[in-house]
């Protein structure tokens, strides 16, 4: 069975989802060790380390943050986050000194790696074996060789003052006095995004308001939006005031994205701590809350992220069920390696294996993506070893499915001018 692990090991791979800045970004940022926390930082956060204390401008020295960070590092170092950014650092940078020192000489080799204009085509291209990327860096502005941008569309939608509307104003283009006129702002905006390149739209609400979605008129919609023209600029309306206004945007939302055939993705079920902005109501994440939209568009591409976990059996049953429902995998074998196994070998059961994408690192530096590919694939491979040993698949078929759920359903779903496997 070594041929599947082998097979897997050397795929090239189309990652659905990241949040990466381009290497200008980095370098321009000069990104050092304790810029590379993200997920590491949410479980640190949750073992008592107070927010931002590694942050450039929390104002502590490299010395004081090494040892902050060892302290809670003996802490966490249980976690899949924590193994993951172990991996990165030993693979990448030869990291073995696990002490306050050895930070410090590890956040020398970050720095250097920041300003080297070679190092994402090293590790992306060369170690991780990734050949197009999208990334979620709120704007449209990245390197095309490389990624191609998706845009979080939650600032059309999110509006709770006279700045939020002004927002939108600007970025269009278009003047804004009544519902309709924002209506086509909002439009312009998606037509400029898919002219530079955005190959799908994101939703991410879940992290400040519910999922569920009701279905309000444009009157009603529009009472609020001229209650929100009348505020002044330091004013603004509660969510519970504003959401019917809300709702009927996300609807306008999904229906030009559709119009530009663009998929959509979905923030599903678990939340960051680190970056969560409504308390980490995991409630608000539920799949099945999604049920109405998902019945009403049925042209549109939902992409429904992260397994929907912790609501992994009716996330399974909704993407059995519905055409227009795809299940992808992105930031799930870091949550837990453990139940990313078990609803893979679920999904390979129930699922039709075109409707599933494989991988999304979900990190916003491109060393945790490497170590999260690289334990997806041996993930992905173990499942698939022990599918074909318990006969449920052939090894011609294990290694189609790989294929399909780590590159070719990518280039079909997004209609990717590049070449299946």
């Amino acid at each position: 069975m070594s041929s599947i692990r082998d097979y897997i090991r050397d795929l090239r791979v189309i990652d659905g989802h990241e949040h990466l800045a381009t290497q200008r970004l980095r370098e321009k940022d000069k990104t050092d060790l304790f810029g590379l926390m993200h997920y590491l930082d949410s479980d640190m956060i949750t073992a008592g380390m107070p927010r931002g204390i590694l942050a450039k401008q929390s104002g502590l020295d490299n010395e004081q943050k090494a040892a902050l960070f060892m302290k809670y590092w003996e802490k966490v170092k249980n976690t899949a986050y924590a193994r993951t950014f172990k991996t990165a650092m030993e693979d990448l940078y030869g990291m073995r000194d696990w002490t306050a020192q050895g930070l410090l000489e590890l956040n020398e080799k970050v720095l250097a790696a920041s300003l080297n204009k070679d190092w994402y085509g090293k590790v992306m291209t060369e170690k991780a074996k990734i050949d197009l990327a999208f990334t979620l860096i709120y704007t449209t502005n990245v390197n095309f060789d490389m990624f191609r941008p998706i845009m979080f569309m939650d600032f059309t939608f999110r509006l709770r003052s006279l700045k939020d509307i002004a927002a939108v104003e600007r970025a269009s283009e278009h003047e804004v006095n009544a519902l309709q006129q924002y209506l086509t702002a909002v439009d312009a905006l998606l037509n400029k995004y898919v002219k530079e390149g955005m190959v799908a739209t994101k939703l991410g609400h879940a992290y400040w308001r519910t999922l569920a979605c009701e279905k309000p008129t444009f009157h009603e919609a529009e009472l609020v939006f001229n209650r929100l023209m009348t505020c002044s600029l330091d004013e603004g309306l509660s969510q519970a005031e504003t959401r019917p206004l809300q709702d009927y945007l996300i609807h306008f939302v999904i229906q030009r994205s559709t119009a530009y055939k663009l998929p959509i993705q979905i923030h599903t079920g678990h939340h960051e701590t680190s970056v969560s902005g409504n308390g980490n109501i995991i409630t608000n994440s539920k799949v099945s809350s999604l049920l109405p939209l998902l019945l009403e568009y049925s042209k549109t591409k939902f992409v429904l992220l992260h397994c929907g976990f912790p609501y992994g059996g009716e996330y399974l049953t909704i993407a059995k069920n519905f055409e227009n429902v795809y299940a992808d995998f992105t930031w799930m074998y870091i949550i837990s390696p453990t139940a990313a196994k078990h609803i893979l070998h679920q999904m390979i059961e129930m699922v039709p294996q075109t409707k599933i994408q494989g991988f999304g690192g979900d990190y916003n530096y491109i060393e945790g993506t490497y170590a999260h590919l690289k334990l997806a694939k041996k993930i992905v491979g173990d499942a698939l070893v022990e599918k074909v040993e318990d006969g449920a698949l052939g090894e011609a078929e294990a290694i189609d499915f790989a294929k399909a759920i780590f590159r070719n359903n990518l280039i079909d779903i997004y209609g990717l001018d590049e070449k299946p496997v």
